[in-house]
């Protein structure tokens, strides 16, 4: 009942834990297990360039994996992606390997993390600062290997989109100069309305506010943003307007009509992963 009554304890029971992670799939008791076995043959990735590591962010630990060989960030291309709404990255090996191929094997570097309390990452997300921090943990990372602004392409899946949305304005250390938004939140109320099936405010289970146009408005770089029509996640018409708001060097549209959230699975592998690839190679 999308998380209803654990929302529902949340917000009456807990109003001084009220956080992101609250209203999310966070959480996992469960191990990354990021083998071959688990993804399609065609997809299958040398598994010694598979690299778990943990990172500091504040007091807390936040969990990584890299995809790819760590001497060679300097110079390769890197797509960090910020993931969805999900227990831990976990969840998104799948996706991992499509990217680790992604113009043939290990072609680009691919690097995701899961934020303060999803997967193994410990403490909570409590809102924009958490986040940022998170997301500023993995890019010094990748800073300190050698990466710059014109090998960084960020890739936010719906949930990554509240990370993503302030970096792309200006809060990346690694300035951004491609960004891909796929199926994006674009306000708070509307992530607390879809978890609880009710038209309640999200100041009940997070203080966290974002407003992803004036993101947009305010990111300089090239944006592509994918969406379905049918989303009932995060609404078409609200991130619609939230998109259109970017005026930097290069916008570009990639609308499905009838899909839904899952865009990858409705639109299927090949024209998802060509749409990207054709993005970031223009």
């Amino acid at each position: 009942m999308r998380k209803f009554f654990a929302l529902f304890v949340s917000a009456l029971l807990l109003p001084s834990c009220a956080d992101v992670s609250a209203a999310m799939f966070a959480g996992s008791d469960g191990t990354y297990n990021f083998k071959n076995e688990w993804l399609d043959p065609e997809y299958h990735v040398d598994e010694s360039k598979i690299h778990l590591m943990d990172f500091q962010s504040d007091e807390d630990t936040i969990y990584a994996l890299y995809v790819g060989d760590i001497a060679q960030i300097a110079s390769d291309t890197i797509i960090l992606y910020l993931h969805g709404n999900a227990s831990s990255m976990d969840n998104f090996w799948e996706t991992a390997g499509l990217f680790a191929n992604l113009g043939g094997p290990h072609h680009f570097g691919f690097m995701m993390y899961d934020y303060r309390g999803f997967g193994w990452s410990t403490g909570r997300s409590t809102g924009a600062a958490s986040m940022a921090a998170d997301y500023d943990a993995v890019v010094a990372f990748l800073e300190s290997q050698g990466l710059t602004s014109d090998r960084l392409i960020v890739v936010a899946n719906s949930l990554g989109s509240l990370p993503a949305g302030p970096a792309a304005a200006g809060g990346s250390r690694i300035p951004i100069d491609k960004l891909v938004m796929e199926v994006p939140q674009s306000t708070s109320n509307i992530i607390m309305q879809n978890a609880t099936g009710l038209s309640l405010p999200s100041s009940m289970i997070t203080s966290y506010k974002f407003d992803l146009g004036k993101n947009m408005a305010d990111y300089t770089g090239e944006l592509l943003w994918m969406h379905g029509t049918a989303d009932d996640v995060a609404p078409f018409e609200t991130a619609e307007a939230a998109m259109q708001q970017h005026n930097g060097s290069y916008y570009q549209e990639a609308v499905y009509p009838d899909m839904g959230h899952g865009l990858r699975w409705d639109i299927g592998d090949t024209e998802w992963a060509g749409t990207i690839l054709d993005f970031i190679r223009r």
